[in-house]
């Protein structure tokens, strides 16, 4: 996890981002904003953004790759289209939340 990064605020903020955007429930934002935090997280790690201990790394955030690393990781085992859909809606969201989030608690350099 990323030094400075605050799980708990981080969920309370971009799951309300997640939820008014993609307009699904509060639990199901939730639960797919822990998901997709998780999943970023070791995107990050697995492309030196951040180091195994959660410092800052060499390597720069690509929002593209992220955000096609981060569908491929939350739709693995999905058939369903309408889902399919849905989690990339709250995914664009939530790309968006995070951004906001980490910028207004000084985590973007």
């Amino acid at each position: 996890m990323m030094q400075g990064y605050d799980v708990e605020a981080a969920v309370k903020a971009i799951t309300a981002a997640v939820r008014r955007s993609a307009k699904v429930t509060g639990e199901e934002a939730e639960n797919f904003v822990r998901r997709a935090i998780e999943a970023d997280m070791l995107y990050m790690q697995e492309n030196d953004v951040i180091d195994a201990d959660g410092l800052m790394g060499d390597g720069e955030y690509d929002d593209d790759d992220a955000f096609e690393a981060l569908f491929e990781a939350l739709t693995d085992g999905l058939c369903d289209e309408e889902e399919i859909g849905r989690t990339a809606q709250m995914l664009d969201a939530y790309m968006d939340a995070q951004q906001d989030y980490m910028d207004k608690s000084g985590l973007l350099a």
